[in-house]
């Protein structure tokens, strides 16, 4: 038997972010062929699972996959997640970046969608730029500080 040292590490790493929080969600891409799951979800590339420490059935890590029975509509369904098709795990109250993200396993749907939203915001912050360049009202550093947003992010693991 051949062990993958790249999915025994992410599971240690999920079992220790599950540990640490009680309560995450993981991001699993369904389209997998190996991925368990009811058959209305095969295909999401970024179906949501919440694993917590209070589900009365058991969560097993396994150094090539994630097996619990969960609960679709009230109805037990036993499911395989490769650890390879998860690819995300965050904990829903605290804020994004303090979550994980296995860029690797990131399906390339996800990927090209993200990539297409990234090249509009700068198309249009430049299209703004280019249209407001004398009309913008002159700003102190103080109010440039306040007015830019922080972009949330996840923790990328390699």
């Amino acid at each position: 038997m051949t062990v993958k040292f790249a999915g025994a590490a992410k599971a240690r790493k999920l079992r220790e972010y599950f540990a640490r929080h009680g309560r995450v969600y993981i991001v699993v891409n369904a389209t997998n062929d190996n991925v368990t799951v009811p058959e209305h979800l095969h295909g999401d590339p970024a179906l949501r699972l919440v694993l917590n420490v209070r589900m009365p059935q058991a969560i097993i890590f396994k150094n090539d996959a994630l097996e619990s029975e969960f609960s679709f509509s009230g109805n037990l369904f036993h499911c395989s997640i490769p650890m390879q098709a998860i690819w995300a795990a965050y904990v829903p109250e605290q804020r994004i970046e303090n979550g994980l993200l296995w860029e690797d396993d990131v399906p390339e749907t996800i990927r090209a969608g993200v990539k297409a939203v990234r090249g509009t915001r700068e198309n249009d912050s430049q299209h703004k730029t280019e249209n407001n360049s004398n009309t913008e009202p002159l700003k102190s550093k103080d109010e440039k500080k306040q007015s830019t947003r922080r972009v949330a992010h996840l923790r990328v693991i390699k």
